[in-house]
């Protein structure tokens, strides 16, 4: 969280983590970013640098002293059509598809975000600031909520099994022991 003052009242800045989610077929990759009520088509800038670097950024006030803010950054494949991608803002969601110039094989499905505003995404340079990264198959640790729901039973079945396993050890030692010792 970033504090600011000048000259008026201390404004803070929440940067979020909006669930970003891939989609992948054969003619065109698509990120679908959802992002949280109250942003506006106005809020969302999306570029990409001559590098292949799609950056996606946006701002919003949640109320006079605090707003919220977010950025992502991807590489885009050296398949896709860089004069021909799309975003498009709907409902909440940024979908920005990236049409491929020649058919490859299907990638598998990879959770990410992504814009949906109906405009042209124009090229620009990248600004090399401190962008979270919304690749392809890794994120970071915070992108994915689905990914922790799914991680938190696993972990929970994984701890309840090791307190059974552990259970059941002692229990036998515990026998072991009596058996063992004269009475």
């Amino acid at each position: 969280m970033a504090v600011t003052k000048e000259g008026g009242p201390t404004h803070f800045y929440e940067e979020i983590e909006p669930f970003c989610r891939w989609r992948r077929t054969e003619d065109v990759d698509i990120v679908e970013l959802h992002l949280p009520s109250g942003l506006k088509k106005e809020h969302l800038k999306i570029q990409i640098s001559n590098t292949g670097i799609l950056t996606i950024t946006g701002s919003c006030p949640v109320d006079k002293t605090k707003s919220i803010k977010f950025r992502k950054e991807t590489k885009v494949e050296k398949s896709c059509n860089r004069n021909e991608i799309r975003a498009k803002f709907s409902k909440g969601v940024l979908y920005v598809t990236m049409p491929k110039t020649s058919p490859t094989a299907v990638a598998p499905y990879i959770g990410s975000q992504g814009n949906t505003s109906g405009t042209r995404v124009s090229k620009s340079d990248a600004d090399g600031s401190n962008i979270a990264k919304c690749g392809r198959e890794s994120h970071s640790k915070f992108s994915s909520l689905r990914e922790r729901l799914w991680r938190k039973p696993i972990i929970e079945g994984v701890a309840a099994l090791v307190v059974v396993v552990v259970a059941v050890v002692g229990a036998v030692k515990a026998y072991q022991c009596v058996i063992a010792s004269p009475v």
